[in-house]
Protein backbone atom coordinates (compact mmCIF):
# COMPACT_ATOMS: atom_id res chain seq x y z
CA UNK A 1 0.00 0.00 0.00
CA UNK A 2 1.48 3.39 -0.74
CA UNK A 3 1.92 6.04 1.79
CA UNK A 4 1.18 9.10 2.33
CA UNK A 5 1.99 11.98 0.01
CA UNK A 6 5.42 13.62 0.29
CA UNK A 7 5.04 16.78 2.37
CA UNK A 8 8.15 18.11 1.06
CA UNK A 9 9.38 16.80 -2.25
CA UNK A 10 12.97 18.22 -3.94
CA UNK A 11 13.54 16.10 -7.19
CA UNK A 12 16.90 16.87 -8.81
CA UNK A 13 17.18 20.25 -7.19
CA UNK A 14 20.80 22.27 -8.10
CA UNK A 15 21.44 25.70 -7.13
CA UNK A 16 24.43 27.83 -7.66
CA UNK A 17 25.83 31.02 -5.88
CA UNK A 18 27.44 34.03 -7.75
CA UNK A 19 30.52 34.93 -6.19
CA UNK A 20 33.51 37.43 -6.46
CA UNK A 21 35.62 34.67 -7.34
CA UNK A 22 33.44 32.86 -9.65
CA UNK A 23 29.57 30.51 -9.97
CA UNK A 24 29.41 28.30 -6.36
CA UNK A 25 27.63 25.07 -7.67
CA UNK A 26 26.47 24.30 -4.34
CA UNK A 27 23.97 21.82 -4.89
CA UNK A 28 23.61 19.31 -7.65
CA UNK A 29 21.01 16.91 -8.03
CA UNK A 30 19.61 17.00 -4.93
CA UNK A 31 16.28 14.71 -4.35
CA UNK A 32 14.69 13.45 -1.43
CA UNK A 33 11.16 13.74 0.39
CA UNK A 34 9.41 14.24 3.89
CA UNK A 35 5.93 12.88 5.01
CA UNK A 36 3.96 14.35 7.09
CA UNK A 37 4.43 14.01 10.62
CA UNK A 38 8.06 12.22 9.76
CA UNK A 39 10.95 13.06 11.45
CA UNK A 40 14.31 13.37 9.45
CA UNK A 41 18.16 14.15 10.39
CA UNK A 42 20.06 15.61 7.38
CA UNK A 43 24.21 14.91 8.27
CA UNK A 44 27.95 15.76 6.97
CA UNK A 45 30.70 17.80 7.46
CA UNK A 46 30.40 21.45 7.72
CA UNK A 47 29.98 22.83 4.34
CA UNK A 48 28.74 20.05 2.41
CA UNK A 49 24.94 21.79 1.64
CA UNK A 50 23.03 20.81 4.72
CA UNK A 51 22.37 24.09 5.67
CA UNK A 52 21.65 25.84 2.23
CA UNK A 53 19.77 23.07 1.20
CA UNK A 54 16.40 23.91 3.64
CA UNK A 55 16.77 27.40 3.37
CA UNK A 56 16.59 27.95 -0.19
CA UNK A 57 13.80 26.02 -0.43
CA UNK A 58 12.04 28.62 2.14
CA UNK A 59 13.34 31.70 0.14
CA UNK A 60 16.49 32.25 3.09
CA UNK A 61 18.86 32.61 0.18
CA UNK A 62 18.31 35.46 -1.90
CA UNK A 63 18.18 35.19 -5.51
CA UNK A 64 19.99 36.66 -6.92
CA UNK A 65 23.04 35.79 -6.53
CA UNK A 66 21.73 32.33 -6.29
CA UNK A 67 19.88 30.73 -9.00
CA UNK A 68 17.88 27.57 -9.27
CA UNK A 69 19.95 25.48 -12.30
CA UNK A 70 17.49 22.46 -12.46
CA UNK A 71 15.33 20.54 -10.66
CA UNK A 72 11.56 21.65 -8.42
CA UNK A 73 10.78 21.48 -4.69
CA UNK A 74 6.95 21.07 -4.16
CA UNK A 75 5.10 21.36 -0.66
CA UNK A 76 1.96 19.80 0.05
CA UNK A 77 1.57 18.81 -4.09
CA UNK A 78 1.74 22.81 -4.71
CA UNK A 79 5.03 23.61 -6.83
CA UNK A 80 7.21 26.61 -5.03
CA UNK A 81 9.81 25.80 -7.20
CA UNK A 82 9.68 29.37 -8.96
CA UNK A 83 7.22 30.81 -6.16
CA UNK A 84 7.40 34.42 -5.77
CA UNK A 85 8.43 36.48 -2.63
CA UNK A 86 4.77 36.75 -1.17
CA UNK A 87 4.19 33.09 -1.81
CA UNK A 88 7.31 31.81 -0.06
CA UNK A 89 6.94 34.70 2.81
CA UNK A 90 3.48 32.91 3.40
CA UNK A 91 4.60 29.33 3.55
CA UNK A 92 7.20 30.63 5.58
CA UNK A 93 5.11 32.41 8.14
CA UNK A 94 2.69 29.88 8.86
CA UNK A 95 3.54 26.60 6.71
CA UNK A 96 7.21 25.95 7.65
CA UNK A 97 8.95 27.34 10.73
CA UNK A 98 12.56 27.56 11.12
CA UNK A 99 14.97 27.08 14.10
CA UNK A 100 18.31 28.65 14.39
CA UNK A 101 21.63 26.91 15.92
CA UNK A 102 22.68 30.41 17.79
CA UNK A 103 19.49 31.97 19.79
CA UNK A 104 21.19 35.09 20.93
CA UNK A 105 21.64 35.60 17.30
CA UNK A 106 17.66 35.74 16.29
CA UNK A 107 17.09 38.09 19.54
CA UNK A 108 17.04 41.67 20.10
CA UNK A 109 18.75 42.33 22.67
CA UNK A 110 16.59 45.57 22.95
CA UNK A 111 13.44 44.00 23.49
CA UNK A 112 12.03 41.73 26.09
CA UNK A 113 10.85 38.03 25.14
CA UNK A 114 7.35 38.73 25.41
CA UNK A 115 7.37 41.92 22.83
CA UNK A 116 9.53 40.05 20.30
CA UNK A 117 6.90 36.79 20.97
CA UNK A 118 3.98 38.80 20.42
CA UNK A 119 5.25 40.90 17.52
CA UNK A 120 5.67 37.39 16.15
CA UNK A 121 2.57 36.15 16.37
CA UNK A 122 1.09 39.58 15.12
CA UNK A 123 3.32 39.15 11.83
CA UNK A 124 1.77 35.42 11.58
CA UNK A 125 -1.97 36.69 12.21
CA UNK A 126 -1.28 38.89 9.25
CA UNK A 127 -0.19 36.45 7.00
CA UNK A 128 -3.82 34.87 7.57
CA UNK A 129 -6.60 36.52 5.92
CA UNK A 130 -9.16 34.14 8.03
CA UNK A 131 -7.67 34.95 11.12
CA UNK A 132 -9.20 37.14 13.45
CA UNK A 133 -6.68 40.11 14.86
CA UNK A 134 -5.72 39.37 18.58
CA UNK A 135 -5.89 41.98 21.05
CA UNK A 136 -2.84 42.37 23.25
CA UNK A 137 -3.90 41.09 25.96
CA UNK A 138 -4.93 37.90 23.43
CA UNK A 139 -1.22 38.17 22.26
CA UNK A 140 0.04 38.15 25.56
CA UNK A 141 -2.26 35.00 26.95
CA UNK A 142 -1.33 33.58 23.56
CA UNK A 143 2.69 33.84 24.16
CA UNK A 144 2.82 32.96 27.33
CA UNK A 145 0.42 29.54 26.46
CA UNK A 146 3.75 28.75 23.92
CA UNK A 147 5.97 29.57 26.57
CA UNK A 148 4.38 26.82 28.93
CA UNK A 149 4.57 24.55 25.96
CA UNK A 150 8.32 25.05 25.76
CA UNK A 151 8.45 24.26 29.55
CA UNK A 152 10.24 27.63 30.40
CA UNK A 153 9.99 28.02 34.04
CA UNK A 154 7.97 31.11 35.19
CA UNK A 155 6.54 31.83 31.81
CA UNK A 156 5.62 35.48 33.38
CA UNK A 157 8.61 36.22 34.73
CA UNK A 158 10.64 35.08 31.13
CA UNK A 159 7.65 36.89 29.64
CA UNK A 160 9.35 40.52 31.03
CA UNK A 161 13.21 39.29 30.65
CA UNK A 162 15.52 40.41 28.21
CA UNK A 163 17.26 37.99 25.85
CA UNK A 164 20.88 38.07 28.32
CA UNK A 165 18.95 37.11 31.17
CA UNK A 166 18.07 33.80 30.04
CA UNK A 167 20.54 30.93 29.47
CA UNK A 168 21.05 29.67 26.85
CA UNK A 169 18.82 26.35 26.70
CA UNK A 170 16.17 28.88 27.92
CA UNK A 171 16.71 31.18 24.52
CA UNK A 172 16.77 28.12 22.41
CA UNK A 173 12.97 27.39 24.38
CA UNK A 174 12.06 30.82 23.12
CA UNK A 175 13.19 30.42 19.52
CA UNK A 176 11.02 27.41 19.52
CA UNK A 177 8.09 29.10 20.93
CA UNK A 178 8.15 31.63 18.02
CA UNK A 179 8.66 28.89 15.29
CA UNK A 180 5.57 27.46 17.09
CA UNK A 181 3.71 30.50 16.95
CA UNK A 182 2.19 30.15 13.08
CA UNK A 183 1.08 26.04 14.15
CA UNK A 184 3.47 25.09 11.67
CA UNK A 185 3.44 21.64 9.49
CA UNK A 186 7.37 21.90 8.52
CA UNK A 187 9.81 22.35 11.59
CA UNK A 188 13.45 22.51 10.75
CA UNK A 189 15.80 22.65 13.39
CA UNK A 190 19.37 24.14 12.31
CA UNK A 191 22.05 22.59 14.43
CA UNK A 192 19.83 23.15 17.52
CA UNK A 193 21.85 22.21 20.07
CA UNK A 194 25.43 23.15 19.25
CA UNK A 195 25.69 25.81 21.77
CA UNK A 196 24.07 23.91 24.51
CA UNK A 197 26.04 22.15 27.36
CA UNK A 198 24.96 18.06 27.22
CA UNK A 199 22.71 17.71 29.56
CA UNK A 200 20.40 21.34 27.90
CA UNK A 201 21.03 19.33 24.63
CA UNK A 202 19.43 16.44 26.17
CA UNK A 203 16.31 18.49 27.28
CA UNK A 204 16.04 20.14 23.98
CA UNK A 205 15.71 16.90 22.21
CA UNK A 206 13.44 15.77 24.75
CA UNK A 207 11.45 18.56 23.94
CA UNK A 208 11.40 18.74 20.21
CA UNK A 209 10.38 14.74 20.37
CA UNK A 210 7.41 15.80 22.81
CA UNK A 211 6.69 18.45 20.28
CA UNK A 212 6.79 15.99 17.40
CA UNK A 213 4.27 13.55 19.42
CA UNK A 214 1.68 16.05 20.71
CA UNK A 215 1.24 18.08 17.42
CA UNK A 216 1.97 15.54 14.63
CA UNK A 217 4.19 18.40 12.71
CA UNK A 218 6.92 16.88 10.31
CA UNK A 219 10.90 17.85 11.50
CA UNK A 220 14.12 18.46 9.54
CA UNK A 221 17.04 18.28 12.14
CA UNK A 222 20.12 19.31 10.64
CA UNK A 223 23.66 18.32 12.29
CA UNK A 224 27.00 17.35 12.06
CA UNK A 225 26.81 15.71 15.49
CA UNK A 226 25.02 11.95 14.95
CA UNK A 227 24.39 10.78 18.11
CA UNK A 228 21.62 13.99 17.60
CA UNK A 229 20.03 12.93 14.40
CA UNK A 230 20.07 9.04 15.98
CA UNK A 231 18.32 9.95 19.33
CA UNK A 232 15.44 12.16 17.28
CA UNK A 233 15.18 11.06 13.57
CA UNK A 234 13.10 7.63 12.22
CA UNK A 235 15.50 8.78 8.55
CA UNK A 236 18.92 10.59 7.84
CA UNK A 237 20.23 12.09 4.84
CA UNK A 238 23.98 11.58 4.42
CA UNK A 239 24.73 14.95 2.31
CA UNK A 240 28.74 15.65 0.74
CA UNK A 241 29.51 18.16 -1.03
CA UNK A 242 25.93 19.69 -2.24
CA UNK A 243 25.19 15.64 -3.28
CA UNK A 244 22.92 13.29 -1.20
CA UNK A 245 24.96 10.29 -0.92
CA UNK A 246 22.90 7.85 1.27
CA UNK A 247 19.36 7.93 2.72
CA UNK A 248 18.37 4.66 5.38
CA UNK A 249 16.65 4.33 8.14
CA UNK A 250 18.37 5.57 11.75
CA UNK A 251 19.15 1.97 12.71
CA UNK A 252 19.89 0.63 9.46
CA UNK A 253 22.16 3.35 8.39
CA UNK A 254 24.14 2.64 11.79
CA UNK A 255 24.32 -0.87 11.24
CA UNK A 256 25.00 -1.26 7.82
CA UNK A 257 26.24 1.94 6.49
CA UNK A 258 27.04 1.48 2.34
CA UNK A 259 28.73 4.80 1.26
CA UNK A 260 32.50 4.91 2.12
CA UNK A 261 31.92 8.40 3.60
CA UNK A 262 28.95 7.52 5.73
CA UNK A 263 31.57 4.86 7.32
CA UNK A 264 33.92 7.49 7.35
CA UNK A 265 31.70 9.78 9.52
CA UNK A 266 30.68 6.66 11.36
CA UNK A 267 34.15 5.71 12.05
CA UNK A 268 35.29 8.75 13.51
CA UNK A 269 32.73 8.90 16.27
CA UNK A 270 34.57 8.60 19.64
CA UNK A 271 33.50 5.04 21.33
CA UNK A 272 32.94 4.16 24.87
CA UNK A 273 34.77 1.00 24.51
CA UNK A 274 37.39 2.31 22.72
CA UNK A 275 40.83 4.55 23.14
CA UNK A 276 41.65 8.03 21.33
CA UNK A 277 44.20 6.27 19.67
CA UNK A 278 41.19 4.41 17.93
CA UNK A 279 39.96 7.05 16.06
CA UNK A 280 39.86 7.60 12.34
CA UNK A 281 38.75 10.61 10.59
CA UNK A 282 38.35 11.61 6.34
CA UNK A 283 41.72 12.37 4.66
CA UNK A 284 41.20 15.78 2.52
CA UNK A 285 38.33 18.39 2.81
CA UNK A 286 35.41 19.50 1.40
CA UNK A 287 35.68 20.22 -2.68
CA UNK A 288 35.68 23.77 -4.39
CA UNK A 289 32.45 24.68 -5.22
CA UNK A 290 33.99 26.75 -8.01
CA UNK A 291 35.31 23.71 -9.88
CA UNK A 292 33.83 20.50 -8.51
CA UNK A 293 35.02 17.31 -9.06
CA UNK A 294 33.74 15.50 -11.93
CA UNK A 295 31.94 11.75 -11.58
CA UNK A 296 31.39 11.57 -7.56
CA UNK A 297 32.70 14.71 -5.94
CA UNK A 298 33.70 12.01 -2.93
CA UNK A 299 36.12 10.45 -5.29
CA UNK A 300 39.30 12.87 -4.14
CA UNK A 301 38.74 11.23 -0.69
CA UNK A 302 37.61 7.99 -0.89
CA UNK A 303 40.25 5.25 -0.50
CA UNK A 304 37.66 2.59 -2.50
CA UNK A 305 37.89 5.00 -5.90
CA UNK A 306 38.73 3.90 -9.27
CA UNK A 307 38.66 5.55 -12.41
CA UNK A 308 35.04 5.11 -12.99
CA UNK A 309 34.47 7.41 -10.28
CA UNK A 310 36.44 10.61 -11.22
CA UNK A 311 34.52 10.07 -15.01
CA UNK A 312 30.73 9.29 -14.17
CA UNK A 313 28.54 10.42 -11.90
CA UNK A 314 27.00 7.47 -9.37
CA UNK A 315 23.01 6.70 -9.93
CA UNK A 316 21.17 6.51 -6.68
CA UNK A 317 20.30 3.28 -5.94
CA UNK A 318 18.43 0.92 -3.62
CA UNK A 319 20.81 -1.36 -1.80
CA UNK A 320 18.41 -2.69 0.37
CA UNK A 321 14.87 -2.31 1.13
CA UNK A 322 14.17 1.87 1.91
CA UNK A 323 17.81 1.84 1.77
CA UNK A 324 19.56 4.09 -1.44
CA UNK A 325 23.14 5.24 -1.89
CA UNK A 326 24.77 6.66 -4.50
CA UNK A 327 28.02 4.67 -5.44
CA UNK A 328 29.63 2.81 -8.15
CA UNK A 329 30.27 -0.14 -5.62
CA UNK A 330 26.39 -1.03 -6.35
CA UNK A 331 26.56 -0.48 -9.55
CA UNK A 332 28.60 -2.60 -11.32
CA UNK A 333 32.16 -1.66 -9.53
CA UNK A 334 34.58 1.40 -10.02
CA UNK A 335 36.78 0.51 -12.38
Amino acid sequence: MAGPAPLLELRDYSLSIDSFDGRLQVLDGVSFSIAPGEVVGIVGETGCGKSITVKSVIGLVPSPPAKVESGTVSFDGRDITAAGESAIRRLRGREVAMIFQDPMTYLNPLFTVGQQLSDVIRAKEALDPAAAPRTRAERRAKALALLGQVHLPDPERQFESYPHQLSGGMRQRVLIAMALAGSPRLLIADEPTTALDVTIQAQILDLVKELVETLGMAVIIISHDLGVVAALCRRILVMYAGTIVEDAGTADLFENPRHPYTRGLLAAIPRLDGSVTSLSGIPGSIPNFIEPPQGCRFHPRCAQAGARCGRERPRNLEVAPDHWTACHLFDGGVE
